[in-house]
C-alpha cells in the first residue's frame, strides 16, 4: 500500500496514473530479475566450503595401490559435497600431474590440470610448490591434506642402511620415498605452507607417523591428524566408505574424523582380508604443548638414567612389526610414560588422562595385529622413541629433534 500511495495518489490526470502504474510495474520487475540471478548464480557456482588436497608420492611400489585409491576416491566424489578436490600423483611410470574431478552429465571423468617435468616428489621444495599450486587453483576457507607415501616416522634418511637388513637395502625413510630419495620429516613439516588456522586435518597414508616426534614438529601446521604409529597396510585408507566425511561443516568435522578412523578399522577387520592389520589414531592437535610439559615433567633429567633392558625385558611396549626388522624402536607413549612414573603417586593419572581425553581423541587397534596381540591397556595411540645407549647413531640424530627436548631440565 505505501507503494501505491507514493506513485499514485500524486497522479492528476488518467494519463498519468498510467504511467505511474508503468513505474510500479518496471520497479518490480528489476527486483525480481536481481533475486532471480542471485539464486541462478548460487545455484550453479556454490560456493566450496574446504579443498581437499592430495599428494601421492608413488614413484615406488606403492604406484598401483595409490592407482586404485583415485579411482575410489573418483568412485564417490559428489557434487553435494560442496567442495573441491586436487590431486597430485606422482606414478612409477610417468611423468607428475595434477588434476581434480568434473562431472559430465552423470559421470565422474579426470580433469588435467598440469603436467610437471620429472621431479622428487620426496624434496621438500617439491612439496611447498605443488601445495601452492593446489591452494592458487583452489583457494578456500579451510583445507585438508593427504599425504600417502613410505615412510618411518621421525627416523631420519640414510640411517644404518647398511645394518638390520631385512626385507630390503633402504629401511629409513621418514616421509616419502621416490626411487630411493627420503625427505626428512622435519623438512617435510617446515614445506607445509599452511598453519591450523585454514588446514582443519592431514591425513597421513604412510606408515609410523603417529610418532610424537613427528607430531609435536606438526604442532602449529593442522588443527587434526590422522596417523598410524605402527605399519598401514598397502592398499590404504578405503577412500570410497570414507569420503564424505572429510567435507562435513566445521561444527561437524571431529566426529566425521572419528568416523574415517572406524572405517579403515572396519575394513581390515573384515575376515577375509588380504592384510590383516592396522592401528590408527586422530590426534587433536591443540594439545600438543602441554603433552610436552607433561612428559618434561616425567623426564627430564632422565636421557642418562634410562636402563637398556626397557627394550631387552619388553618393559615398555614396542608396536608389533609386519616386513621391517628395524621398527622396533617404536615404543608406545603412554606406555613409556607408566613406565617411568613408577612410585610417584598420580603422575601417570595425569598423564594418561590428558593423553586420551585432549590429544589422542579417538583411536582403533585391529587384533590380531598380523597374529600379535596389541594390549588395549598398552595401546595409547602415538609411538615414541627410547634414547637408548645400544643404538648410539640413532641416539645422536633423535637429540636435533624438538621433541626430544623433553629429556632438558626445566629453566625458569
Amino acid at each position: 500500500m505505501e507503494i501505491y500511495r507514493r506513485f499514485l495518489l500524486p497522479c492528476t490526470s488518467l494519463c498519468d496514473y498510467y504511467k505511474e502504474v508503468m513505474r510500479v510495474i518496471q520497479y518490480i520487475g528489476v527486483l525480481l530479475f536481481f533475486f532471480l540471478v542471485s539464486c541462478e548464480k548460487n545455484d550453479v557456482e556454490p560456493q566450496k566450503t574446504r579443498t581437499l588436497m592430495v599428494y601421492l608420492a608413488g614413484d615406488n611400489n606403492l604406484s598401483s595401490a595409490m592407482q586404485k585409491n583415485i579411482n575410489d576416491m573418483m568412485a564417490a566424489w559428489k557434487k553435494s559435497y560442496n567442495a573441491n578436490i586436487v590431486i597430485y600423483f606422482d606414478s612409477h611410470i610417468a611423468v607428475p600431474e595434477l588434476f581434480t574431478f568434473q562431472f559430465k552429465g552423470k559421470n565422474v571423468e579426470k580433469q588435467l590440470l598440469e603436467t610437471y617435468e620429472e621431479m622428487d616428489s620426496a624434496d621438500p621444495e617439491v612439496l611447498k610448490k605443488v601445495l601452492n599450486d593446489m591452494r592458487d587453483l583452489y583457494p578456500s576457507d579451510s583445507y585438508g591434506l593427504i599425504l600417502a607415501s613410505h615412510a618411518s616416522g621421525w627416523l631420519p634418511p640414510n640411517i644404518g642402511r647398511s645394518r638390520y637388513l631385512y626385507q630390503e637395502p633402504r629401511l629409513t625413510r621418514s616421509f616419502g620415498d621416490d626411487r630411493g630419495n627420503l625427505m626428512d620429516t622435519r623438512d617435510m613439516a617446515k614445506a607445509i605452507p599452511f598453519n591450523k588456522e585454514n588446514l582443519d586435518f592431514i591425513l597421513f597414508d604412510a606408515c609410523l607417523m603417529s610418532s610424537i616426534e613427528v607430531l609435536y614438529d606438526l604442532r602449529e601446521k593442522a588443527k587434526y591428524v590422522i596417523a598410524s604409529p605402527a605399519e598401514l597396510p598397502v592398499p590404504g585408507f578405503p577412500y570410497e566408505e570414507v569420503m564424505p566425511y572429510f567435507f562435513l561443516k566445521t561444527e561437524q568435522l571431529e566426529d566425521g574424523l572419528k568416523d574415517v578412523c572406524d572405517k579403515f578399522y572396519e575394513y581390515y577387520s573384515d575376515p577375509n582380508t588380504k592384510y590383516p592389520f592396522g592401528t590408527i589414531a586422530l590426534i587433536k592437535m591443540d594439545g600438543m604443548e602441554r603433552l610436552f610439559e607433561l612428559t618434561q615433567e616425567v623426564l627430564q633429567g632422565k636421557k642418562n638414567d634410562l636402563p637398556n633392558s626397557i627394550y631387552y625385558d619388553e618393559y615398555v611396549y614396542s608396536y608389533p612389526k609386519v616386513g621391517y626388522l628395524r621398527y622396533y624402536m617404536f615404543f608406545d607413549l603412554g606406555d613409556y610414560m607408566r613406565y617411568m612414573t613408577k612410585n610417584r603417586e598420580g603422575l601417570y593419572e595425569t598423564y594418561r588422562y590428558f593423553l586420551d581425553k585432549q590429544v589422542v581423541i579417538h583411536k582403533k587397534a585391529i587384533n590380531p595385529f598380523n597374529g600379535t596381540e596389541i594390549p588395549w591397556e598398552k595401546f595409547s595411540g602415538i609411538a615414541t622413541y627410547i634414547p637408548l645407549d645400544i643404538w648410539p647413531e640413532e641416539t645422536k640424530a633423535y637429540s636435533s629433534f624438538p621433541w626430544a627436548g623433553v629429556y632438558d631440565a626445566v629453566t625458569e
